[in-house]
């Protein structure tokens, strides 16, 4: 048992006198659960090391662990007249202190602030990738008057690697949800004996909205990341500002092939996820509903015209824009390592499906005003 004068406290303040030994250990946890409420209620705690050499380890540790607590619940510690050897072991205590901080609860006015600051950041990208989308743009058309000045090799690899390589993943999604699609609508609508407008259903569902948007859910996912991943890496490697050194215009040999492949290609991935989908859907009716394909066509014919069609290839020219761009902003967006470079894969994936999303709204409030039979 210590000393009962080793420790003493007044106010707000705890007095050390002498060496606190190891042995020691449980009166010291005695002394410091007896004051505790005090110490709570007062708000504030000094320990007083003026007439203390030293310490050894156990009671540092308990002392340490004490003062974290009470600062964890909001009460001010602090330490004086501590010699350097005291000083020194609670930094290392603190140094080597792996336990998880307890979170605190956030007010609701940080919530609000938090949100607003988000919210900011957010209409600040925007403004800068419309900016951005503006400067590519304007090298494009330079480039419609002067097609010599295209890097066609890259527009050729661009097109490989976001088209050609593309086909695969493109036409077996859209095939999937239309057998899926067609068997569940199908199923539906045999219920009230209208098995025979499924294939419109599919075909309406398919050539407007789940054609066009998978193929550019799936090219966000592709060849936006890729996009922001290549010229964020070069970023990192400063390439982008060794080009920019030697002359080049960053939007014409860096953006504008990219967004000159998409459009070559995303029409028609397009009308690959569209011949898939109904493909499906025929599929569908022929094994599960007892509709030949012979009806199935005849009855999508009646229901379709050219510009069904025709509108979901021309909705991918804007997906095309939109992704090429976001990509390729997220990628100049990145300052520091790698880690940098894969939160800028991600953004660009989530940005570009976010804003298809937004356009493809946009356009669908167009369409009802363009196609004959739907305007209001």
């Amino acid at each position: 048992m210590t000393n009962p004068e080793k420790l003493i406290y007044s106010g707000f303040t705890f007095s050390i006198h002498g060496v606190l030994e190891d042995n020691e250990v449980d009166f010291i946890r005695e002394f410091l659960d007896e004051h505790k409420r005090s110490i709570y209620d007062s708000g504030k705690l000094v320990l007083d090391f003026t007439d203390s050499p030293g310490l050894d380890t156990v009671p540092a540790v308990v002392l340490y662990g004490f003062c974290k607590e009470l600062s964890r619940a909001g009460v001010k510690v602090s330490r004086n007249g501590a010699s350097d050897v005291i000083e020194k072991l609670f930094s290392t205590l603190a140094q080597f202190d792996t336990s998880e901080p307890r979170k605190t609860r956030m007010s609701l006015h940080a919530r609000f602030e938090l949100l607003g600051k988000d919210v900011y950041e957010f209409g600040k990208t925007l403004c800068e990738l419309g900016h951005f989308m503006g400067e590519t743009l304007s090298a494009f058309a330079g480039m419609v008057i002067h097609p010599l000045k295209v890097r066609w090799p890259m527009v050729l690899y661009y097109m490989e690697e976001s088209g050609y390589k593309a086909i695969p993943i493109v036409a077996v999604l859209p095939w999937l949800l239309g057998v899926v699609l067609g068997y569940q609508a199908g199923y539906q609508m045999r219920v009230f004996g209208a098995v025979t407008f499924m294939p419109a259903l599919i075909g309406y569902s398919i050539t407007w909205e789940i054609g066009p948007m998978l193929a550019a859910v799936l090219v966000a996912g592709r060849s936006g990341s890729a996009y922001a991943a290549e010229i964020g890496t070069m970023q990192v490697r400063e390439e982008v500002d060794a080009l920019r050194v030697m002359g080049f215009d960053i939007f014409s040999y860096l953006v504008t092939p990219k967004m000159i492949a998409l459009l070559c290609v995303m029409p028609f991935l397009v009308l690959l996820a569209n011949v898939t989908g109904i493909f499906g859907g025929l599929l569908a009716g022929s094994l599960f509903l007892d509709l030949s394909p012979a009806t199935f066509v005849s009855e999508l014919g009646k229901a379709l015209i050219p510009l069904d069609i025709l509108w979901g290839m021309l909705k991918s020219v804007v997906y095309a824009v939109i992704i090429a761009n976001v990509g390729s902003y997220m990628g100049m967006k990145v300052r520091g390592g790698a880690a940098a470079v894969g939160k800028a894969t991600t953004s660009a994936v989530v940005l570009s499906i976010f804003m298809v999303i937004i356009a493809d709204a946009l356009l669908s409030l167009l369409f009802i005003h363009i196609r004959p039979g739907l305007s209001m």
